[in-house]
């Protein structure tokens, strides 16, 4: 892990961390503060920012790269939760939680950039701030309704109908009905976004393109009909 000076006013993700939902509503002059106490890190890939059980004092902001949240169930299988990407912020809930431990382990699957927002300074600038507290709490509001659309999606729709959903959502290009799709994430990590096993996963995609609805060449898929693939949505 590399440390990088504070952030700085002209630094690149400075206003695209200021639009954040999480910042969005704060004023000028109080960003500016915070974002004096913001802190860049670098971290190459396989290495963990954090486990499961840590004291929490910071939360995150993703500026380049991918970040794995994951827990290890009883069996000890590793549950991957979640992949941030870049532009979003991951542990800012622990801001608000009074047991201020990290729930999971964050490691880095590729080289990456953080910002370090630190929760007690975010915390005390929240509570200085009634206004800034509602705008907040709208904005997380309408983010929540954002990721309960999402579980919604994943639990209510069958294996095949999740995978034609994230393989549309990862379209990179389309002509008139084809498209082509770039798969980001390993496939093993994408199985489990899914919730279902890499196995599953792979006989989904040879079905897929028995059927000649698209061609998978390793992390590049090439949608043949979009509307053969969006009935199941």
């Amino acid at each position: 892990m590399l440390d990088f000076p504070r952030m700085e006013k002209d630094a690149p993700q400075y206003e695209t961390i200021r639009r954040h939902y999480l910042f969005a509503g704060l004023d000028d002059g109080v960003f500016e503060a915070l974002a004096a106490n913001i802190s860049v890190e670098a971290y190459d890939k396989g290495e963990i920012l954090f486990h499961r059980g840590d004291p929490a004092h910071d939360f995150f902001f993703t500026e380049t790269g991918q970040v794995e949240l994951s827990l290890i169930s009883p069996e000890g299988q590793k549950k991957v939760v979640e992949v941030i990407g870049h532009d979003r912020t991951f542990a800012e809930a622990i801001v608000f939680m009074r047991e201020r431990v990290f729930p999971v382990t964050a490691e880095a699957i590729s080289d990456t950039v953080v910002y370090r927002i630190p929760n007690d300074t975010y915390r005390k600038m929240l509570s200085d701030d009634t206004d800034a507290c509602m705008r907040l709490l709208s904005d997380v509001c309408r983010h929540l309704h954002q990721r309960v659309r999402e579980i919604e999606r994943l639990t209510i729709q069958n294996a095949r109908s999740r995978l034609s959903s994230y393989l549309i959502d990862h379209v990179v290009d389309t002509d008139d009905d084809e498209a082509t799709v770039r798969l980001d994430l390993p496939k093993h990590i994408i199985a489990s976004r899914l919730s279902i096993t890499p196995e599953t996963l792979s006989r989904l995609l040879r079905s897929l393109a028995d059927e000649g609805i698209l061609t998978v060449d390793d992390r590049l898929i090439f949608v043949h009909s979009l509307a053969r693939l969006r009935p199941y949505d």
